[in-house]
């Protein structure tokens, strides 16, 4: 960074160790990142190097995956925000407006909003058991001992995912039924967010309260909803990850925290501060946050998902008048917002047989891959929602022979400790 007042504030704090400072161009970042490991890494958008932002970042990410990177810089645009976002970094400040004690927040935040990744390393202690019933009868016979392993353990990588699309295509639905589908396939904790912030209906496609039983605040009978609650909690300086699970509501397999349906509220009070506070508090907690949007382009709040999520699902349906609708969307969402398009993928809904076929959408959206088809008047589309989830990582659950076989070794595997400790007590 260049910045000594920022490396002699670090220096305060007991926990955390300084090993690089001001480093003076990519190369040298690179090359004693090669010999180095360290936990975050602050840089600054400015350092002189043969790379853009962006390449330099991947660099970084080739050489250590889990390094948490916060960058520094004078402005950036969303296509490259939305690309340092699929890099992992998940901290990017404006050096016009950013305060050291905003950097030194956000490392102590990591503590709580551990960035997960597909596979890690870990210590486990386990048993080796020797079978040889002479070598247990015989004067040499040893209790079993205890010896340190690595072993690669499956963990559940974060997504944030958008379902966005026109109007009526049945993104609610969607994102319900998303929802409920990775519940069945795994143990993953799931949030979704309704936040459709002038329509939002998600609570009454799933017959659940729309204001959380848990919080008592007085506010309007037509703003009671878990999103206008948080807000308000803000605003009132108590709002943080531990009152988030007050706000929520158990839908059965996930929790919703439901949306606003005020007008006032949406035109005069919410922000993309706010939601920016909710997503925050929620990354605390769940390993897949689904955000049900507004088809309205007007809205800050759809504008506000589409940069802030990993992955799109962007709902049409399977019509030319359908796909000229979704062509004007993606239009402001790509070339005026700024969104990856590389993340939007299409899921089409409410489709009928002899329409049009998804080489035929891939030619006219130029590039955008259909992931799903939902049909139209099928009692049971699971298999349709399996093939979206397909394309998402997640980790399924463990069948129930493959906990039978586990139960098995545990109880054969106590079950000779036990007789080793009898054999040589006698």
């Amino acid at each position: 960074m260049g910045n000594e007042a920022l490396n002699n504030e670090l220096k305060k704090y007991a926990k955390y160790d300084v090993v690089l400072e001001d480093l003076i161009c990519q190369d040298v970042v690179i090359s004693k990142l090669e010999k180095c490991e360290v936990d975050t890494l602050i840089i600054s958008g400015l350092l002189q190097g043969r790379w853009n932002l962006e390449e330099f970042i991947e660099k970084i990410r080739n050489i250590n995956h889990t390094v948490r990177i916060i960058v520094v810089t004078d402005e950036i645009d969303n296509t490259t925000k939305n690309i340092l976002n699929e890099l992992n970094v998940l901290d990017i400040f404006l050096d016009s407006s950013v305060e050291i004690q905003d950097i030194v927040d956000s490392i102590d935040r990591e503590e709580t909003i551990k960035k997960k990744y597909e596979m890690v390393s870990e210590f486990q202690e386990e048993y080796k058991i020797k079978d040889d019933l002479e070598t247990i009868h015989n004067d040499n016979y040893h209790e079993p001992y205890k010896e340190k392993v690595i072993i690669e353990k499956a963990v559940q990588r974060q997504e944030i995912i958008a379902v966005s699309g026109i109007p009526g295509s049945g993104k609610s639905t969607i994102s319900v039924n998303l929802c409920k589908v990775i519940s069945q396939k795994s143990d993953s904790k799931i949030l979704l967010i309704d936040l459709d912030t002038l329509n939002g209906n998600v609570d009454e496609i799933l017959k659940i309260n729309k204001a959380p039983s848990n919080i008592e605040l007085v506010i309007d009978n037509d703003k009671k909803s878990g999103i206008n609650y948080a807000v308000e909690l803000m605003v009132k300086n108590r709002f943080d990850s531990n009152v988030f699970s007050e706000l929520v509501i158990d839908a059965g397999g996930f929790d919703v925290l439901t949306g606003n349906t005020s007008l006032h509220y949406c035109q005069n009070v919410l922000t993309e501060n706010h939601y920016q506070k909710i997503l925050q508090a929620a990354k605390e907690k769940y390993d897949f946050i689904v955000i049900d949007t507004s088809s309205n382009l007007f809205l800050d709040s759809t504008k506000w998902a589409l940069e802030n999520s990993n992955r799109v699902l962007f709902v049409i349906e399977n019509n030319y008048l359908s796909i000229k609708k979704m062509q004007q969307f993606m239009d402001v969402a790509v070339n005026i917002w700024g969104i990856y398009k590389k993340k939007i993928d299409i899921v089409v809904n409410k489709k009928l047989k002899n329409e049009i076929e998804q080489d035929a959408i891939y030619k006219i959206t130029d590039g955008l891959k259909v992931v799903g088809e939902i049909k139209m008047n099928e009692e049971e589309n699971l298999n349709s929602y399996e093939k979206i989830l397909s394309t998402i990582n997640y980790i399924p659950k463990r069948g129930i022979l493959a906990r039978f076989n586990k139960m098995k070794k545990n109880f054969f595997l106590q079950n000779k400790i036990e007789k080793g400790v009898i054999a040589h007590a006698n």
